[in-house]
């Protein structure tokens, strides 16, 4: 009996991996926007996705970037200059898109992957600008670009993949305004999926733990702190003192210690999802997501509240 059920077990796990690598048979023809192709996740998937064949518009906030893509790539690959922040450039990046792609093929995918992290620090010391710039980017942006995308999707039966974070399952002290944005993103895309269900298109997740990109800096992060710390009024100084700041700035310096920086294991998630047969609606990505960040959201609140605490102030 053991023995017949380990069989059919390992039968099952075989033909489950098998059906999830079966591609749609027309992926590499398809139109594809990759928004934040400036460095990191977006700049790699763009060039990933250009060598497989597969005709790419790279979204790009700086000009260097998009000249940068140009002379990487094949002609392909279309740079465009696109403000997720801004309706106007979201317009105009549409209009562009609608105006290139063959008539009657429509958008075959999308990634939503523009995003910043301003600042890590208590959410007592964030401001209501810090809020702001995060959640423009972060969510309002994911949420304009898709928006205004749906008819060219619609038309071409495309696939929405957005970045989310660990963050979205465990929400992370010092990274408040972030944490917000990526919740946000889950539940827009689960609301897309089911509101989609019934149709063509589709909505997926990926979930990154913590990855060697340009979205966190140390030097420059820890001298954000070391700023907004100064800035702060006396009292709320006073309480969290600079044993604490200078801690934080050492965890921030050492984030490169355990930051992976294989950023093929993102972008190869975000490949399936766009073009698998059989794609899933998140993929965790990253060991610390899988082993660390996602157990820890199914433990008693009470052993994962504990167990990644902020450390005491001076006056406790």
């Amino acid at each position: 009996m053991t023995l017949t059920c380990c069989t059919i077990f390992v039968v099952l796990f075989v033909l489950n991996k098998y059906r999830r690598n079966l591609r749609l048979t027309d992926w590499n023809q398809r139109y594809v926007l990759v928004t934040g192709c400036d460095s990191g996740f977006g700049r790699l998937l763009a060039t990933q996705l250009d060598k497989a064949g597969v005709h790419v518009f790279a979204g790009c906030l700086n000009k260097k970037s998009e000249i940068g893509l140009k002379q990487k790539c094949s002609k392909r690959l279309k740079p465009i200059s696109l403000d997720v922040t801004n309706e106007k450039s979201i317009a105009e990046a549409v209009e562009y898109m609608a105006n290139t792609i063959p008539e009657g093929q429509g958008l075959g995918g999308l990634v939503n992957n523009a995003g910043i992290f301003p600042i890590s620090a208590p959410l007592e010391w964030l401001t209501k600008d810090d809020y702001n710039l995060t959640f423009a980017v972060n969510l309002h942006g994911v949420i304009s670009v898709t928006t205004a995308c749906l008819p060219l999707l619609r038309e071409g039966a495309g696939r929405v993949v957005n970045v989310s974070s660990d963050t979205a399952l465990y929400a992370w002290p010092g990274g408040c305004a972030y944490n917000i944005t990526k919740w946000g993103v889950e539940a827009f895309t689960d609301t897309f999926r089911r509101e989609f269900y019934n149709t063509d298109m589709s909505a997926h997740l990926i979930q990154p733990g913590s990855f060697q990109t340009s979205i966190v800096l140390p030097e420059m992060m820890a001298k954000k702190i070391r700023d907004r710390y100064v800035s702060l009024p006396k009292k709320i100084r006073k309480y969290y003192g600079s044993k604490f700041v200078n801690q934080w700035r050492e965890n921030i310096l050492h984030l490169p210690n355990i930051q992976d920086t294989d950023l093929s294991k993102v972008t190869d998630a975000m490949v399936h999802a766009l073009f698998a047969m059989y794609p899933y609606a998140r993929y965790r990505v990253g060991y610390d997501c899988r082993f660390m960040y996602w157990p820890l959201s199914l433990a008693p609140l009470w052993f994962s509240d504990w167990l990644c605490s902020l450390p005491r102030t001076d006056l406790r």
